[in-house]
């Protein structure tokens, strides 16, 4: 008899995530900020900087991204 394999921490936020916002929505959103993540490898591919600068600017820009996003939901949004 095989035992249920358990789920890590990440897979079980991912899962969480699916079903609050929709597989669809979900994979797609996904989807984009994985193309997005390739495009952006491939456009540093041949600079001068090591690895670790990549890496830091990626960070620094979805950190400046979620930031934003914050700020938009914090925002009060007139009802009509």
């Amino acid at each position: 008899m095989k035992m249920a394999k358990q789920m890590t921490q990440t897979e079980e936020k991912i899962e969480n995530f699916t079903y609050a916002v929709g597989a669809d929505l979900s994979n797609q959103f996904e989807m984009q900020v994985s193309r997005t993540i390739r495009e952006l490898m491939d456009s540093l591919e041949h600079r001068l900087i090591d690895d670790e600068t990549k890496v830091d600017y990626a960070t620094h820009v979805f950190a400046k991204a979620l930031d934003e996003m914050v700020d938009h939901l914090e925002t009060p949004k007139l009802l009509n």
